[in-house]
């Protein structure tokens, strides 16, 4: 995670993120996994991924996943607790 996205998280006043995030600046991650957005590609843009979100289990296996091609659509908090849920 870059220093500068750490540094805004904190300022918050809420301590730091805990969790690690993902820096894909070479989109090596994007495009192994498919996520690469096209619409992008044709502005110049590459590295933009669909959104997508992803519960690993602790074998490091994929329990369960979301990729929407629409950025605007998240899955709710709910449908991803009920993914970690899942894993007990």
């Amino acid at each position: 995670m870059s220093r500068a996205l750490a540094s805004d998280i904190a300022s918050d006043g809420k301590g730091k993120f805990a969790i690690p995030l993902l820096s894909d600046s070479d989109h090596r991650t994007i495009d192994a996994w498919g996520l690469q957005d096209p619409r992008y590609a044709k502005l110049r843009q590459e590295g933009i991924p669909y959104p997508a979100a992803y519960v690993i289990d602790r074998s490091g296996k994929v329990a369960w996943a979301r990729i929407d091609q629409d950025y605007t659509k998240r899955p709710p908090n709910g449908e991803i607790r009920a993914a970690l849920d899942a894993l007990k």
